[in-house]
């Protein structure tokens, strides 16, 4: 088969001299005696303790998008009390926490734009010691541009946004990082072949990126992957997989294996592999004509993937390449169905809300169903689906009851509902930021 090998770019910021020089001021504090009124290390902690690490106690940020003005609202967590306000110019945006959980990126699809607003926690490495800072949120400014930004991605250090594009603009990727967003960076990009509702995951120094041949006239899912070295600035394309994986929707990954969801079963490339073996398996027989896994959620700590057949309400099957059956069903309490899933901060929770409103936590080391707990009513026709993120400070489920406007409060390992943040606004989707002790995204595919 001909390979066409994508050209490479670099995908320039855009932002105002003003909004850089505000964003400036407002975050880029040093340990020079300059704190914000926010920060819990005063100067008199701070002098004489250089090779001290200054923590900051925090159980973090929401940032909550308001759909009746189409602004994102930083909530504090601590005390309640909304931060700040910073209006898109755009609806329907959806919200991503940067690698690091400092910014807060809003996927502008039909604007063509992710803009980024810095969540005021971070920390810094000075060297001889660590830094958290507490300052107020701010809006740094910067936009990356792309046509239909619609899937992002992390591992590590990197995100990566996927531009659908379409209607003869092709597809195209662009790599993030916190330290790249912090320093106005220029993003590493890459413009692919052909336009595709795709994914991409850049896994240390290896992206591999979906792939749609222009024979595929029907759909625009992929049915390929590619895979290319990244320098850290550019891209060198290595190969196109020959195993087929059609109508692939979904993807996720942890120490072992990346896994995308097919139309007739999962692909799994083999992550310790020196050759990145990519291996196909099908559905089970159980499974009915049109069932297929479309989306895959992932923790690095955790063998297994959870991968979800139907929308909106989901079956739920683990998926491991190494057993005997690849993938096996999960079953809810009483053949319920799940509206939405993940995993808790440290991987040893497995979380399923179902449509009467029942919380069910799963022990992943073996699968076994923990507990049930009845968090809020049970879901009609027409209520609108909740959304729930983890936090990485404390391991804390925030679920996002849009209807009733209000976020609860859930501890995954006491598996216990710990109270309500009531809002003033329509909220309609949400992430968690903050000072994380590790990188522990949960990997899923978008609906």
């Amino acid at each position: 088969m001909h390979l066409n090998t994508p050209n490479s770019s670099a995908s320039a910021l855009s932002f105002s001299k003003l909004a850089l020089a505000l964003a400036l001021s407002s975050i880029l504090v040093g340990c020079n005696g300059h704190s914000s009124d926010n920060d819990n290390a005063s100067d008199d902690d701070h002098t004489g303790h250089d090779n001290d690490d200054t923590h900051i106690e925090s159980a973090g940020r929401l940032a909550i998008l308001n759909s009746a003005d189409n602004s994102v609202n930083f909530i504090s967590l601590d005390d309640q009390q909304n931060l700040g306000s910073f209006t898109l110019g755009s609806a329907g945006a959806r919200l991503h926490a940067s690698p690091e959980y400092r910014y807060v990126l809003a996927a502008e699809r039909d604007a063509n734009r992710v803009s980024i607003f810095d969540s005021g926690l971070y920390t810094e490495d000075h060297g001889d010691h660590l830094h958290d800072y507490e300052v107020a949120p701010s809006d740094t400014g910067l936009q990356l541009n792309g046509a239909g930004p619609t899937h992002f991605s992390v591992h590590e250090e990197y995100g990566v946004v996927f531009n659908d594009a379409g209607d003869g603009v092709i597809s195209s990727i662009s790599v993030l990082s916190d330290e790249l967003i912090t320093a106005k960076s220029t993003f590493p990009s890459l413009e692919l072949s052909n336009s595709m509702h795709g994914v991409a995951k850049l896994i240390e120094d290896k992206l591999f990126v979906t792939y749609r041949d222009t024979s595929i006239t029907d759909t625009t899912l992929p049915a390929e992957v590619e895979r290319y070295s990244f320098d850290g600035t550019h891209f060198t394309l290595d190969t196109r997989y020959n195993t087929q994986c059609p109508l692939l929707h979904g993807a996720a990954s942890n120490e072992e294996h990346l896994i995308y969801g097919c139309g007739d079963g999962i692909l799994s490339i083999d992550l310790h592999d020196a050759d990145y073996t990519a291996t196909h398996y099908s559905n089970p027989s159980s499974f009915a004509e049109g069932d297929r896994i479309g989306s895959v959620y992932a923790h690095h700590e955790v063998g297994e993937m959870i991968g979800t057949v139907g929308y909106p309400h989901r079956s739920l099957f683990r998926l491991s390449p190494e057993a005997e059956q690849p993938i096996q069903a999960l079953e809810l309490p009483d053949g319920d169905l799940s509206v939405t899933q993940g995993f808790n901060q440290d991987g040893d929770k497995f979380y399923s809300l179902s449509p009467d409103g029942q919380l069910h936590f799963y022990n992943t080391a073996d699968w076994t169903l923990s507990s049930s707990l009845q968090v809020i009513d049970a879901l009609t026709d027409d209520s609108t689906t909740p959304v729930i993120v983890t936090s990485q400070a404390d391991g804390h489920l925030y679920l996002l009851e849009p209807d009733r406007q209000r976020v609860l409060i859930i501890d995954s390992e006491a598996e216990s509902l710990k109270g309500a943040i009531a809002l003033d606004f329509a909220a309609s989707t949400l992430v968690w930021l903050g000072l994380s002790a590790e990188h522990g995204h949960d990997e899923h595919e978008h609906e």
